[in-house]
């Protein structure tokens, strides 16, 4: 029989279809799903008979144990009632997202139960999924073992064209890359798997990558980017070139950015004018906004409520992670064509709000 294949085209729509999907997995039933990183395969947890199919189908060593996803804290301070301290600052630093904790967790008689990892994901209709599961749900990757996770549906049902009871089509995964493993125990942290999230975030736990939005990427942006980056050297007292070095990633991009644009000749003005060290924008040259731009960022900072809009249309699972760069919701109006005495305002307010960024990125 034929895999059923369930395409969403209304996000908004679709809690009735996910509600079918829990009813299937609580029944036994095999569940692939788009997550930000790549689709996975879930199973409840508690049919013993849907797990070992399970790892019958993908040709996985039983030994070898598959993740809990969770939608929440609460099954992970159940098994784990004494999370390690270094764990829970990588759930507050990465989760939701493209993060598998491994922690040793405990039986009710308090005994050592073994290793599990969990995983806390960031795309709503994976968080959807596991909500209406309502039981604990096992999800590996959606592949044979020894092969490529699959990014898509297409890709899903190439691996496995009639195994499956449901594939929900939630469009292309967006990192097309596995989540990092990471195991804690006590105060030792072990990277296992580098993954969607690049091994030196987990070990700089002041890592941050700072990504400035406009629209032509000639003026707000990148003369924000290079205050931002003075602060950050100054208050690092390091070079900006060593800024990177020290876990801190500035750039800009404009949503409707003309390529290999210099930046404007007042920005360049304004920036010499801040002194010491000098702010230099000479080098700068524009760039269009990618999608691999956003998912390397781990702040995105617009100037305009409607390119912030823009983005978490596409990225909706990011909105924590997308700002006004006013502070009260305001727009920073594009200076294009306005006098040097405009650009020393848009200046001074870029670098007053750097200022504040600067203090919230910094130890």
């Amino acid at each position: 029989m034929a895999t059923e294949v369930l395409r969403v085209l209304d996000r908004g729509a679709l809690q009735a279809e996910l509600e079918r999907a829990g009813t299937l997995l609580r029944n036994g039933g095999l569940v692939a799903f788009p997550t930000e990183t790549v689709y996975g395969i879930a199973v409840a947890a508690h049919v013993p008979a849907a797990v070992e199919r399970l790892y019958a189908l993908k040709g996985r060593d039983p030994t070898k144990p598959m993740t809990m996803m969770v939608a929440g804290l609460g099954p992970v301070h159940e098994r784990c009632p004494q999370i390690p301290p270094k764990a829970m600052q990588l759930m507050k630093r990465f989760w939701p997202g493209s993060l598998t904790l491994v922690l040793p967790t405990l039986h009710a008689d308090g005994s050592a139960a073994g290793l599990i990892g969990f995983r806390y994901p960031a795309h709503p209709l994976a968080q959807g999924l596991v909500k209406a599961a309502g039981v604990p749900l096992l999800v590996p990757s959606a592949n044979l073992s020894g092969q490529p996770p699959a990014t898509t549906a297409e890709g899903v049902l190439l691996q496995f064209p009639d195994q499956l009871d449901l594939i929900i089509d939630g469009g292309p995964a967006e990192r097309g890359l596995a989540s990092t493993v990471v195991k804690v125990e006590g105060d030792e942290v072990t990277v296992l798997r580098e993954g969607a999230i690049p091994e030196r975030r987990i070990d700089q736990p002041h890592y941050a990558h700072v990504l400035f939005v406009c629209a032509g990427n000639t003026d707000r942006s990148p003369l924000a980017a290079a205050l931002l980056s003075r602060r950050l050297a100054t208050a690092l007292s390091c070079t900006e070139a060593e800024l990177e070095d020290r876990g801190f990633i500035v750039r800009s991009a404009g949503l409707a950015a003309e390529p290999d644009r210099r930046a404007s000749r007042r920005s360049r003005q304004v920036a010499r004018e801040f002194g010491e060290p000098v702010v230099e924008l000479e080098a700068h040259r524009s760039r269009r906004l990618t999608q691999d731009m956003l998912l390397q960022a781990t702040r995105i900072v617009c100037m305009e409520r409607a390119q912030r809009d823009e983005i978490l249309a596409f990225f909706p699972h990011r909105v924590r992670d997308v700002f006004l760069l006013d502070p009260e919701g305001g727009d920073i109006a594009d200076p294009a064509g306005q006098g040097v005495g405009t650009y020393r305002r848009l200046a001074r307010r870029l670098d007053a709000a750097g200022s504040l960024i600067a203090g919230s990125l910094l130890p």
